[in-house]
Protein backbone atom coordinates (compact mmCIF):
# COMPACT_ATOMS: atom_id res chain seq x y z
CA UNK A 1 0.00 0.00 0.00
CA UNK A 2 1.36 3.43 -1.00
CA UNK A 3 2.48 5.65 1.81
CA UNK A 4 0.81 9.04 1.93
CA UNK A 5 3.38 11.83 1.46
CA UNK A 6 3.52 14.88 3.64
CA UNK A 7 3.05 18.36 2.15
CA UNK A 8 6.78 19.05 2.56
CA UNK A 9 7.66 15.81 0.72
CA UNK A 10 5.36 16.75 -2.16
CA UNK A 11 7.06 20.12 -2.48
CA UNK A 12 10.49 18.52 -2.51
CA UNK A 13 9.40 15.97 -5.13
CA UNK A 14 8.08 18.75 -7.34
CA UNK A 15 11.44 20.52 -7.04
CA UNK A 16 13.30 17.35 -8.05
CA UNK A 17 11.09 16.89 -11.12
CA UNK A 18 11.92 20.42 -12.27
CA UNK A 19 15.58 20.65 -11.34
CA UNK A 20 16.72 17.05 -11.59
CA UNK A 21 17.97 16.83 -8.01
CA UNK A 22 16.80 17.75 -4.57
CA UNK A 23 17.74 21.17 -3.31
CA UNK A 24 19.09 22.38 -6.67
CA UNK A 25 17.83 25.52 -8.30
CA UNK A 26 18.09 25.68 -12.07
CA UNK A 27 17.71 29.23 -13.39
CA UNK A 28 15.18 29.89 -16.10
CA UNK A 29 16.64 29.89 -19.60
CA UNK A 30 17.76 33.43 -20.30
CA UNK A 31 17.08 34.82 -23.75
CA UNK A 32 20.35 35.81 -25.36
CA UNK A 33 20.43 39.43 -26.44
CA UNK A 34 21.96 40.10 -29.84
CA UNK A 35 22.72 43.51 -31.24
CA UNK A 36 21.09 44.20 -34.62
CA UNK A 37 23.49 42.75 -37.17
CA UNK A 38 25.13 45.07 -39.70
CA UNK A 39 27.61 44.56 -42.56
CA UNK A 40 31.37 45.03 -42.31
CA UNK A 41 31.44 48.32 -44.19
CA UNK A 42 29.41 50.18 -41.56
CA UNK A 43 29.26 50.64 -37.80
CA UNK A 44 25.97 50.88 -35.89
CA UNK A 45 25.57 53.13 -32.86
CA UNK A 46 22.57 54.15 -30.70
CA UNK A 47 21.18 57.56 -31.63
CA UNK A 48 21.22 58.52 -27.96
CA UNK A 49 25.02 58.40 -28.15
CA UNK A 50 25.25 60.45 -31.35
CA UNK A 51 22.92 63.41 -30.84
CA UNK A 52 24.69 65.17 -28.00
CA UNK A 53 28.07 66.14 -26.58
CA UNK A 54 28.77 62.75 -24.96
CA UNK A 55 31.52 62.21 -27.55
CA UNK A 56 32.35 65.78 -28.39
CA UNK A 57 34.02 67.53 -31.31
CA UNK A 58 37.06 68.47 -29.30
CA UNK A 59 40.57 67.10 -29.10
CA UNK A 60 40.78 67.74 -25.37
CA UNK A 61 39.50 65.32 -22.77
CA UNK A 62 38.67 66.09 -19.17
CA UNK A 63 37.79 64.00 -16.12
CA UNK A 64 34.92 65.71 -14.30
CA UNK A 65 34.52 63.37 -11.34
CA UNK A 66 30.92 64.19 -10.38
CA UNK A 67 28.41 63.72 -13.19
CA UNK A 68 28.06 66.75 -15.42
CA UNK A 69 25.15 67.57 -17.71
CA UNK A 70 26.17 67.95 -21.37
CA UNK A 71 24.22 69.48 -24.23
CA UNK A 72 21.69 67.22 -25.96
CA UNK A 73 18.65 67.47 -28.21
CA UNK A 74 15.24 68.01 -26.66
CA UNK A 75 13.70 64.74 -25.52
CA UNK A 76 16.72 63.29 -23.79
CA UNK A 77 19.32 64.34 -21.23
CA UNK A 78 22.90 63.17 -20.85
CA UNK A 79 25.25 63.30 -17.89
CA UNK A 80 28.81 61.99 -17.86
CA UNK A 81 31.80 61.85 -15.53
CA UNK A 82 34.32 62.47 -18.27
CA UNK A 83 34.63 64.46 -21.49
CA UNK A 84 35.36 62.14 -24.42
CA UNK A 85 35.87 62.82 -28.10
CA UNK A 86 35.40 61.29 -31.55
CA UNK A 87 38.57 59.22 -31.20
CA UNK A 88 36.88 57.51 -28.24
CA UNK A 89 33.71 57.04 -30.30
CA UNK A 90 35.77 55.36 -33.04
CA UNK A 91 37.00 52.85 -30.46
CA UNK A 92 33.49 52.22 -29.14
CA UNK A 93 32.18 51.73 -32.67
CA UNK A 94 34.81 49.09 -33.38
CA UNK A 95 34.21 47.26 -30.10
CA UNK A 96 30.47 47.15 -30.78
CA UNK A 97 31.25 45.96 -34.31
CA UNK A 98 33.08 42.98 -32.81
CA UNK A 99 30.34 42.38 -30.22
CA UNK A 100 27.54 42.17 -32.81
CA UNK A 101 28.58 38.63 -33.77
CA UNK A 102 27.77 37.18 -30.36
CA UNK A 103 25.30 37.77 -27.50
CA UNK A 104 25.71 40.81 -25.27
CA UNK A 105 27.60 39.85 -22.17
CA UNK A 106 29.84 37.45 -24.09
CA UNK A 107 33.55 38.16 -24.13
CA UNK A 108 34.91 40.13 -27.07
CA UNK A 109 38.45 38.85 -27.67
CA UNK A 110 41.06 40.46 -29.93
CA UNK A 111 44.74 41.32 -30.05
CA UNK A 112 45.93 44.90 -29.72
CA UNK A 113 47.84 44.51 -33.00
CA UNK A 114 44.77 43.43 -35.00
CA UNK A 115 42.60 46.16 -33.47
CA UNK A 116 45.11 48.89 -34.21
CA UNK A 117 45.63 47.64 -37.78
CA UNK A 118 41.91 47.76 -38.54
CA UNK A 119 41.72 51.25 -37.06
CA UNK A 120 44.54 52.38 -39.35
CA UNK A 121 46.84 53.23 -36.46
CA UNK A 122 50.41 52.42 -35.58
CA UNK A 123 51.22 49.10 -33.89
CA UNK A 124 54.29 49.98 -31.82
CA UNK A 125 54.68 49.81 -28.06
CA UNK A 126 53.41 53.36 -27.62
CA UNK A 127 50.28 52.54 -29.62
CA UNK A 128 49.61 49.46 -27.50
CA UNK A 129 49.92 51.55 -24.34
CA UNK A 130 47.55 54.21 -25.72
CA UNK A 131 44.97 51.54 -26.62
CA UNK A 132 45.03 50.33 -23.02
CA UNK A 133 44.46 53.91 -21.84
CA UNK A 134 41.66 54.38 -24.37
CA UNK A 135 39.80 51.27 -23.21
CA UNK A 136 40.34 52.29 -19.60
CA UNK A 137 38.64 55.60 -20.36
CA UNK A 138 35.61 53.91 -21.95
CA UNK A 139 35.28 51.53 -19.01
CA UNK A 140 35.83 54.27 -16.42
CA UNK A 141 33.42 56.91 -17.73
CA UNK A 142 29.94 56.65 -16.24
CA UNK A 143 27.02 57.97 -18.26
CA UNK A 144 23.40 58.66 -17.48
CA UNK A 145 21.17 58.87 -20.54
CA UNK A 146 17.47 59.59 -20.10
CA UNK A 147 14.94 59.68 -22.91
CA UNK A 148 12.35 61.70 -21.12
CA UNK A 149 9.33 61.16 -23.37
CA UNK A 150 9.36 57.43 -22.64
CA UNK A 151 10.51 57.85 -19.03
CA UNK A 152 13.41 55.44 -19.55
CA UNK A 153 17.10 55.70 -18.79
CA UNK A 154 20.46 53.97 -18.92
CA UNK A 155 23.11 54.53 -16.25
CA UNK A 156 26.50 52.88 -16.26
CA UNK A 157 29.62 52.60 -18.36
CA UNK A 158 29.40 51.99 -22.11
CA UNK A 159 32.08 49.29 -21.78
CA UNK A 160 31.60 47.11 -18.69
CA UNK A 161 35.25 46.21 -18.34
CA UNK A 162 38.24 44.56 -19.97
CA UNK A 163 41.24 42.38 -19.25
CA UNK A 164 44.66 42.49 -20.89
CA UNK A 165 47.47 40.00 -21.26
CA UNK A 166 50.63 42.07 -21.62
CA UNK A 167 52.70 39.15 -22.93
CA UNK A 168 50.35 38.21 -25.79
CA UNK A 169 48.72 41.60 -26.37
CA UNK A 170 45.32 39.93 -26.01
CA UNK A 171 42.31 41.97 -24.82
CA UNK A 172 38.99 40.67 -23.50
CA UNK A 173 36.17 43.24 -23.43
CA UNK A 174 32.62 42.88 -22.10
CA UNK A 175 29.47 44.95 -22.53
CA UNK A 176 26.52 45.35 -20.21
CA UNK A 177 23.40 43.59 -21.53
CA UNK A 178 21.44 46.77 -20.77
CA UNK A 179 23.20 48.37 -23.77
CA UNK A 180 20.31 46.82 -25.70
CA UNK A 181 18.03 49.48 -24.20
CA UNK A 182 19.98 52.16 -26.07
CA UNK A 183 19.70 50.27 -29.35
CA UNK A 184 15.99 49.69 -28.86
CA UNK A 185 15.54 53.46 -28.62
CA UNK A 186 16.92 53.79 -32.18
CA UNK A 187 20.30 53.43 -33.86
CA UNK A 188 22.15 54.51 -36.99
CA UNK A 189 24.57 52.83 -39.37
CA UNK A 190 27.70 54.90 -39.94
CA UNK A 191 29.70 54.64 -43.17
CA UNK A 192 33.11 53.46 -41.90
CA UNK A 193 35.13 54.24 -45.01
CA UNK A 194 33.65 57.73 -45.06
CA UNK A 195 34.57 58.17 -41.42
CA UNK A 196 38.16 57.09 -41.99
CA UNK A 197 38.47 59.63 -44.80
CA UNK A 198 37.64 62.38 -42.30
CA UNK A 199 40.92 61.64 -40.52
CA UNK A 200 41.45 63.46 -37.23
CA UNK A 201 38.84 66.19 -37.73
CA UNK A 202 36.75 65.83 -34.57
CA UNK A 203 34.12 68.31 -35.74
CA UNK A 204 33.70 66.72 -39.18
CA UNK A 205 33.34 63.32 -37.51
CA UNK A 206 30.82 64.62 -35.00
CA UNK A 207 28.78 66.22 -37.77
CA UNK A 208 28.96 62.99 -39.78
CA UNK A 209 27.32 60.86 -37.09
CA UNK A 210 24.91 63.62 -36.09
CA UNK A 211 23.59 64.18 -39.61
CA UNK A 212 23.68 60.45 -40.40
CA UNK A 213 21.26 59.89 -37.52
CA UNK A 214 18.66 62.12 -39.26
CA UNK A 215 16.98 61.16 -42.52
CA UNK A 216 16.26 64.80 -43.34
CA UNK A 217 18.29 67.10 -41.07
CA UNK A 218 16.48 70.28 -40.13
CA UNK A 219 18.06 73.72 -40.00
CA UNK A 220 19.86 74.52 -36.76
CA UNK A 221 21.43 77.63 -35.28
CA UNK A 222 25.20 77.83 -35.27
CA UNK A 223 25.04 78.29 -31.49
CA UNK A 224 23.01 75.08 -31.13
CA UNK A 225 25.54 73.02 -33.06
CA UNK A 226 28.34 74.63 -31.06
CA UNK A 227 26.72 73.47 -27.82
CA UNK A 228 25.61 70.02 -29.03
CA UNK A 229 29.06 69.23 -30.39
CA UNK A 230 30.73 70.11 -27.10
CA UNK A 231 33.05 72.55 -28.86
CA UNK A 232 34.89 74.90 -26.52
CA UNK A 233 35.90 77.76 -28.82
CA UNK A 234 34.17 81.04 -29.54
CA UNK A 235 31.27 81.29 -31.96
CA UNK A 236 33.53 82.98 -34.51
CA UNK A 237 36.16 80.22 -34.26
CA UNK A 238 33.50 77.53 -34.38
CA UNK A 239 31.82 79.02 -37.47
CA UNK A 240 35.12 78.97 -39.34
CA UNK A 241 35.76 75.36 -38.32
CA UNK A 242 32.16 74.46 -39.12
CA UNK A 243 32.46 75.66 -42.71
CA UNK A 244 35.59 73.60 -43.24
CA UNK A 245 33.97 70.52 -41.67
CA UNK A 246 30.84 70.84 -43.79
CA UNK A 247 33.00 71.03 -46.91
CA UNK A 248 34.64 67.78 -45.81
CA UNK A 249 31.23 66.10 -45.54
CA UNK A 250 30.50 67.15 -49.12
CA UNK A 251 33.88 65.76 -50.22
CA UNK A 252 33.25 62.33 -48.65
CA UNK A 253 29.72 62.09 -50.04
CA UNK A 254 27.45 62.55 -47.04
CA UNK A 255 26.16 66.01 -47.99
CA UNK A 256 25.33 67.38 -51.42
CA UNK A 257 25.30 70.99 -50.21
CA UNK A 258 25.19 73.29 -47.21
CA UNK A 259 24.65 76.96 -46.49
CA UNK A 260 24.64 79.23 -43.44
CA UNK A 261 21.96 81.92 -43.70
CA UNK A 262 20.96 84.30 -40.91
CA UNK A 263 22.80 82.16 -38.40
CA UNK A 264 21.02 78.96 -39.50
CA UNK A 265 22.94 75.96 -40.81
CA UNK A 266 21.03 74.22 -43.62
CA UNK A 267 22.33 70.98 -45.08
CA UNK A 268 21.17 68.63 -47.82
CA UNK A 269 22.15 64.98 -47.64
CA UNK A 270 23.37 63.48 -50.89
CA UNK A 271 21.27 60.36 -50.54
CA UNK A 272 20.16 57.94 -47.88
CA UNK A 273 23.39 56.07 -47.25
CA UNK A 274 22.66 54.75 -43.80
CA UNK A 275 19.97 52.52 -42.37
CA UNK A 276 18.42 53.69 -39.16
CA UNK A 277 16.47 51.60 -36.72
Amino acid sequence: MATKRTHAENLELAKVRVTGKAGAVVPAKVKQLMLPFWPDEVRRVPNLVLRNALFGATKDREFYGPMRLVASLEGHTVKVTERMNQYDLDNLEMLLHLQREQPLGSRVVFTAHSFLKVMGRGTGGKDHKELHEDLTRLARATVEIRWTNERKSYTGSLVSGFARDEDTGMFVVTFNEDMMRLYEAGSTQINWEQRQQLGKSNLAKWLQVFYSSHDAPYSMKVETLLALSGSTGTKKEFTRQLKTALDRLVDVGLLSSWVIEDGLVKVQKLKKLMARG
